[in-house]
């Protein structure tokens, strides 16, 4: 009996190495798919609430609450792995990884999201500074049309102003050479004789002339640790130059001789010729290649999208004569100057969200917000797009809050 039991130990204690033995080989075998699967569901995670957030704020705006923000600080794995005799294997699209492989052992992948306020003065410098010039830029290089940047994002263009946005004024458009600006971006897009992008540009440092006695030795070395290079300045002098990327709208030859185009050239004060010209911040208007903008808040942008807010559940359809930015530019040119109307009431024709008791399933973005659900409509194709460009616009702008960026940790084995 004694020699049995032993026997019996030995059996054992050989069956747990062989199972501890083949764990390496089962995690191996799971963690491409624990890999695959993970990434894609805390992806689309962080993007839903990212994008909930968004929604929530906008809402605040409309019924005038503060906003607040949050931020993901860290996205970890908790794993657990267990020897089981039987069992079977699943990897579900839902995000969480687990169950046996091959009988031999019982894995757990159980995510965890952080995520912790933004508050404080570098929120509050990114929420309610003017736009940078290069992020606007940036969102027509990643595809955006011109007209709808510059719409949202533009206060005044050179000599042109657009509207305010202030809350309980409503939105008014007193000049009705910004709605025509619109339509002639749209216009010179279309046919490719226009765009914006960033490109290299020559940008002198000094003011004043450098003077040849002063070339030496010392500012050569500066000039090449900084990039840069001393050129002669025609009439005496020299300057000190270095290659700096900048945005640039660029009108193409032969669209100066076209009537759009010419059109353009003139409202902008461009002196009627084909040509690339820099986008600067400034108020006023510069002489030379230059086209000087105003830009707004993000917050200010996005009390603009808040008069989008349906004020009652059920609320009636906006105007469908102004469902499209092309049919808002046509309002704010027949209504402009002493004809000036509230445009406010329109926005939801271009971006609505809507409000009830409940909220459709195939919403793209919806939030719960003291009694009510608030979504966008998944086919309302303007609206989607609008709130897809104003989201791309803040993770341009607003920081993450730490140097250090969120890590996915996904135990995979080996």
């Amino acid at each position: 009996m004694i020699g049995v039991r032993r026997g019996s130990v030995r059996c054992g204690r050989i069956l747990v190495a062989a199972l501890l033995c083949a764990l390496p080989v089962a995690c191996a075998q799971w963690g491409a798919g624990v890999l695959r699967e993970n990434h894609v569901a805390f992806n689309t995670s962080v993007s839903e609430a990212m994008d909930s957030q968004m929604l929530l704020n906008i809402v605040r705006l409309s019924r005038d609450e503060p906003t607040q923000w949050m931020t993901v600080s860290a996205i970890n794995v908790n794993t657990s792995v267990g020897v089981t005799p039987t069992g079977s294997a699943s990897i579900p699209a839902g995000g969480v990884v687990s169950g046996t492989a091959g009988g031999l052992a019982n894995f757990n992948y159980t995510p965890n999201i952080t995520f912790v306020p933004r508050q404080g003065e570098q929120l509050a410098n990114e929420l309610m500074s003017p736009i940078p010039v290069s992020s606007v830029e940036h969102m027509v290089s990643a595809s955006w049309p011109i007209s709808w940047v510059i719409f949202l994002a533009c206060e005044r263009v050179q000599e042109i102003d657009s509207f305010d946005v202030t809350s309980g004024f409503g939105i008014r458009s007193t000049d009705g050479r910004f709605a025509r600006l619109m339509q002639l971006f749209d216009a010179l897009q279309r046919r490719q004789e226009i765009s914006l992008s960033q490109v290299p540009l020559p940008f002198a440092w000094n003011r004043q002339p450098i003077a040849e006695a002063e070339f030496n030795l010392g500012r050569v070395l500066d000039g090449k640790r900084e990039r840069a290079s001393l050129v002669p300045r025609q009439g005496g002098g020299l300057d000190l130059v270095s290659i700096e990327p900048a945005p640039v709208l660029t009108v193409y030859p032969g669209a100066e001789t076209r009537g759009e185009g010419q059109e353009l050239l003139q409202l902008l004060d461009l002196g009627g010729k084909s040509g690339s010209f820099r986008l600067v911040g400034l108020e006023g208007q510069l002489q030379g290649d230059y086209i000087t903008v105003r830009t707004r808040s993000l917050t200010a942008l996005l009390r603009l999208l808040s008069f989008g807010v349906d004020r009652e559940r059920q609320a009636p359809p906006p105007p469908s004569d102004v469902d499209v930015p092309e049919e808002l530019w046509a309002l704010m040119l027949a209504n402009t100057g002493d004809k000036a109307v509230d445009l406010s009431p329109y926005v939801n024709a271009v971006f609505r969200v809507q409000r009830g008791a409940s909220a459709p399933g195939d919403a793209p973005v919806k939030v719960f917000h003291r009694g009510d659900w608030y979504w966008i409509d998944a086919r309302d194709h303007t609206a989607r797009k609008v709130f897809a460009l104003v989201r791309d616009l803040f993770d341009l702008q607003v920081k993450s809050g730490s140097e250090t960026q969120p890590v996915l940790t996904v135990p995979v084995g080996r």
